[in-house]
């Protein structure tokens, strides 16, 4: 796991003198078709709470940093110098960012008015929640299904990405991992982990566990946050009543290296949190398995994008 002192980045614009009541970090890479909006939607979801925005790019050519620097000259810009991944891009946000909250934002999100503020209220009154999440929805305001139980051996079978859940997507086992789909009023509510595509910590929580898992170039990072932090006995904590609006995917690449992504961090997930030194053979399985789970999931997919709409 990589140390916030070992991350360094080229910063422009200065940082603010004062902490303030949350850093907002957005890792972008080739998306700046989405992150002007998710900029823009960050005042009235914040209140009348202060923050800062920071922009973390992994060598875009799109030009979204240049843009950001004119149109928006209050985002403080951090720009990489290659494509490091979404752990450790993330990293070098948390590296310079000032506030007593800080929180991951995808670029393809929105947060409604007053979700955040929400969320800060949410952390600020309970020392126990050591992170906290708002409930994701689809750009058709479908619950998205991101509030989880930690994944178990049949989640890789029925999970939310399998392909048997893309084949059979209301089954009862894959209900039983989604928790979020089962609560019955908006009162906020205790889960395992929920998505990095907008979730806040304390800033003494960072410090105590530190940062991402620098290991995980993209997916299953924010699962291992999470377990890290409730593995120091505190709570990770859904706030139904905060809605954020996640276009999921669509600041991402192509789907076939995608899925090999999703897999391979699956497998760093599976190996250090399941499996100890003397689990030489289990993790052989694991990735005979995850292999074919990901070659599945390419096929599936591809079948699936070739049905007419």
């Amino acid at each position: 796991m990589s140390s916030l002192s070992d991350l360094d980045a080229r910063v422009t614009n200065s940082a603010l003198d004062a902490p303030v009541d949350l850093s907002v970090i957005v890792v972008t890479h080739q998306s700046g078709h989405y992150v002007g909006a998710c900029v823009d939607a960050l005042a009235a979801a914040m209140g009348d709470l202060s923050y800062e925005t920071l922009i973390v790019d992994n060598l875009s050519t799109d030009g979204a940093p240049d843009r950001l620097r004119t149109s928006r000259p209050e985002v403080r810009i951090v720009e990489v110098g290659r494509n490091a991944g979404f752990a450790a891009a993330c990293n070098i946000g948390l590296v310079a960012a000032s506030g007593r909250n800080v929180m991951l934002l995808n670029p393809d999100t929105v947060p409604q008015p007053g979700s955040l503020a929400r969320l800060v209220a949410l952390l600020d009154g309970d020392q126990t929640i050591g992170a906290a999440g708002p409930r994701l929805l689809n750009p058709d305001l479908s619950d998205q299904g991101t509030a989880r139980a930690f994944p178990t051996p049949a989640a890789a079978l029925l999970g939310r990405r399998s392909p048997l859940t893309r084949l059979w997507p209301n089954n009862p086992w894959t209900q039983r991992y989604m928790v979020g789909s089962r609560q019955p009023d908006q009162l906020p509510f205790e889960i395992d982990w929920m998505s990095g595509a907008c979730l806040m910590v304390r800033r003494n929580v960072l410090d105590t566990i530190g940062p991402l898992d620098a290991g995980y170039f993209m997916y299953w990072e924010d699962a291992d946050w999470c377990r890290r932090i409730k593995d120091a006995g505190l709570r990770v904590v859904c706030e139904p009543r905060a809605l954020v609006v996640h276009d999921e995917g669509a600041a991402r690449g192509r789907p076939a290296r995608q899925s090999i992504w999703f897999h391979r961090s699956a497998y760093r997930y599976y190996a250090k949190h399941h499996l100890d030194a003397h689990g030489r053979p289990l993790r052989m399985l694991a990735a005979a398995g995850l292999t074919a789970r990901a070659a599945s999931a390419i096929a599936v997919n591809a079948t699936i994008g070739r049905r007419p709409a």
